[in-house]
């Protein structure tokens, strides 16, 4: 737990006493590999912490699956369809392994932000980190950056995401097919 607290700190920066409340008001569940959290054209209006574990968040395209993003442990995850208009998925969310979590509906943070300045801000920072986070993501492949500085950048930042995804899922991230994502891996691993 104290490495989860570390990394949200350093990633929302929220104070101790900022996670321990909200914390408090969130129910733990576990979920299995191959689990959905929520799958497309379905509703969830949950927010999630990851405790442990990794998530997948793709779509279909043409037939083939189209990975959007990965969340590993200290991310908050919320299928944003669902969360902010109640509406149905367009994606799926899908768990890559055995994981636990921290699960609050919107319902419920919304009275608790209508009665707590304390907790409205705190859901504002999150929103805005994760504001901050989809524009770095965006501008990360917009900047022509190569697959195989991509697949360096998750090695540097979420690593687990390496060893708990299927190769053919981080190729399809990378939008790079297997057998290109298979040479970057035997290029890295001479060097």
């Amino acid at each position: 737990m104290t490495m989860l607290i570390e990394k949200l700190r350093k990633e929302y920066a929220l104070s101790a006493e900022q996670i321990d409340l909200l914390l408090a008001e969130m129910q733990p569940i576990a979920f299995a590999k191959g689990e959905f959290v929520v799958r497309e054209g379905e509703r969830n209006t949950n927010l999630y912490i990851l405790k442990s574990g990794v998530w997948r968040n793709f779509r279909m395209n043409d037939g083939e699956e189209m990975t959007l993003w990965f969340a590993s442990m200290g991310e908050f995850v919320f299928p944003v369809w669902g969360y902010a208009n109640d509406q149905p998925s367009k994606t799926t969310i899908e768990v890559e392994s055995d994981s636990e979590a921290f699960a609050i509906s919107k319902k419920r943070i919304d009275e608790l932000c209508a009665t707590s300045v304390t907790m409205a801000n705190l859901i504002r920072t999150v929103f805005e980190h994760h504001a901050f986070w989809m524009e770095n993501f965006l501008l990360f492949f917009a900047d022509n950056v190569s697959a195989q500085q991509r697949y360096l950048a998750i090695m540097q930042k979420n690593p687990e995401i390496l060893q708990q995804v299927s190769l053919k899922k981080l190729a399809s991230y990378l939008y790079v097919t297997p057998q290109s994502l298979s040479r970057i891996r035997a290029i890295l691993r001479k060097k």
